[in-house]
């Protein structure tokens, strides 16, 4: 690998913190529709507010974006560049429709595209970890 390669472990390591936080974003995008009045008496009010949605999303959006290139280098899959790019566009999108007062739209995208990205960020693992053993297997086979 030349030094401007990402390391397979390091391109799995962003899509595994990549895989928990998406799905924890789609979690948090359904819980703050369907059961805001519980996230409050739970004390997890702070959820609710529109700093938190932001910082998370661009958090979410700026991990997309550098799994999104890294895993383009790593694995070269088109269907996972394309699940996290339109991961991130949909949370983007989700926000600002939400910003917009269009609450059940906004919402319903933005759990859509934390699913979109953890369906991308798991795919990149597979696909990582498959082209890992293929190495091994081509590295084996030379050696024999």
């Amino acid at each position: 690998m030349t030094p401007s390669t990402p390391t397979p472990s390091s391109s799995t390591s962003l899509d595994a913190a990549g895989a928990i936080c998406s799905s924890l974003c789609a979690a948090h995008c359904a819980a703050t529709a369907l059961a805001p009045a519980l996230l409050t008496a739970a004390g997890l009010g702070t959820l609710l507010g529109h700093s938190f949605e932001w910082g998370a999303t661009a958090v979410a959006v700026a991990l997309g974006v550098v799994a999104l290139v890294v895993g383009r280098n790593s694995h070269r899959s088109r269907w996972v560049v394309a699940a996290l790019a339109l991961g991130v566009t949909g949370l983007a999108a989700g926000r600002l429709l939400e910003m917009a007062d269009v609450h059940g739209v906004g919402t319903a995208l933005s759990v859509v595209a934390g699913l979109s990205l953890a369906t991308g960020h798991i795919g990149g693992i597979v696909l990582t970890r498959r082209n890992r053993q293929q190495a091994r297997e081509a590295v084996a086979h030379q050696a024999s």
